[in-house]
């Protein structure tokens, strides 16, 4: 039975405008800065260079790329407790025709050869990790090059403890969700809630130019199941769905509502929509589930949701199901604050999305929404007591939904006149 919002879909649209806004600046929050991308890049550059210095001949001409969410720039912030993974793909083109236990040994011993990664290094089932001092690590996967048939991207064997090897296509994946971020449908709200309230303001956003809705959408849905795991009472917390099982489905998701023709008042009834569809792309194959990467239908992101041992695929499942079902109940619960003041919305989105970036988004906000009133483009739309900007009639001719606004009067703290 698929899941519906019914109370988020009532809003009015500047109310469903300034909670999107709000979300967004909250989860820029958790987006990775410069200066994380730089070290990043610069760890995984230096540990491809010296496994690529190896004389071995398996390890000769390796290569190192990242997948997974910093390829898709869909990366959140780990909670505080937790650690940043960056998930890396060993390329190794001169292995073909080694066995698991000779890659993963050549690798292996190669890592702990290293005066620098030696110390930082552990085995993995898939491969190996570097535990780095700070918030992130490295996942190593070591592959070879898949040659059953032709896919786009780049089709890979990986290594697996239990197979042996695995299919494997991150870089077709890659390549469909590029492909689908730049299927962006029609939105009536030309003009954010922020933008529109003060456009001194937002020249000192990060640039997001490349960031499109999806984008936004896949990190949304990955920090609240990060915050919902989290919570001490929730069983299910362990068994939190994987991110590149989430960010297909709401690939598929967005696929499908963004190419139906369908015209959104909002971002945030797109949000919904997504949220909402996501289960329907869920299949059951011979008895089996499947979510499968879009290039290599081999792959299945829900594999070890058909695992018997111990109900590991029963509770991965049930966790799965349990998280959507909750993240539509706290998107109608913030929806449903919007009636009752700005506090209480914030109040809302601290314990959806977490506090710390919650908390620096209604600053920015509320410092903003100061400026808008004592320079008189601040309103309350008429009807819903929503805040809203005060755009000219030549913003509204370009294409934003007109909307009966009433100006805020300045507020004079001290009594002058």
């Amino acid at each position: 039975m698929l899941i519906r919002f019914n109370e988020a879909r009532k809003l009015d649209t500047p109310q469903k405008t300034f909670l999107m806004e709000a979300i967004d600046l909250a989860l820029e929050q958790l987006d990775l800065s410069d200066t994380d991308l730089a070290k990043i890049e610069s760890a995984y550059k230096g540990v491809g260079t010296y496994l690529a210095s190896c004389e071995h001949p398996l390890l000769l001409d390796a290569q190192v790329y990242p997948q997974g969410s910093v390829r898709l720039r869909t990366t959140v912030k780990p909670l505080s407790k937790e650690e940043f993974d960056v998930d890396l793909i060993l390329f190794l083109p001169h292995a073909g025709n080694a066995t698991r236990d000779e890659i993963n040994d050549v690798v292996w011993r190669h890592l702990k050869d290293s005066m620098v990664y030696g110390p930082l290094a552990e085995k993995l089932a898939r491969g190996f990790r570097i535990n780095y001092a700070g918030n992130y690590h490295l996942d190593i996967t070591p592959a070879v090059k898949y040659t059953e048939r032709v896919l786009p991207g780049q089709p890979l064997w990986v290594v697996d403890k239990r197979t042996q090897f695995k299919e494997s296509n991150p870089e077709g994946f890659a390549l469909t969700f590029d492909e689908a971020c730049q299927v962006v449908p029609k939105i009536l709200q030309v003009r954010s809630f922020y933008e529109a309230l003060s456009a001194e303001m937002i020249q000192e956003l990060p640039d997001q130019s490349d960031k499109k809705p999806l984008n936004r959408i896949a990190q949304v849905i990955k920090r609240h199941r990060d915050v919902w795991a989290d919570d001490e009472d929730n069983r299910y917390g362990e068994y939190k769905p994987i991110s590149v099982l989430l960010t297909t489905l709401a690939t598929l998701a967005y696929l499908k509502v963004a190419s139906s023709g369908k015209v959104f008042d909002s971002e945030f009834d797109l949000l919904l929509d997504v949220l909402e569809l996501m289960p329907v792309f869920i299949e059951e194959v011979n008895g089996e589930y499947l979510v499968a990467n879009p290039s290599m239908q081999e792959e299945n992101y829900a594999e070890k949701w058909n695992r018997i041992e111990k109900m590991e695929g029963l509770k991965l499942r049930q966790a799965f199901y349990e998280w959507h079902r909750t993240a539509i109940s706290d998107l109608e619960a913030v929806a449903n604050s919007s009636h009752q003041g700005m506090d209480m919305v914030f109040a809302s989105l601290s314990s959806t999305f977490g506090e710390r970036p919650v908390n620096a988004a209604r600053d920015r906000i509320v410092e903003t929404i100061s400026m808008s009133r004592s320079k008189g483009n601040l309103g309350v739309v008429l009807g819903t007591g929503a805040i809203a900007a005060v755009t000219s009639k030549a913003a509204q001719s370009a294409g934003a939904r007109p909307t009966p606004i009433a100006p805020v009067k300045r507020n004079n703290f001290y009594g002058g006149k």
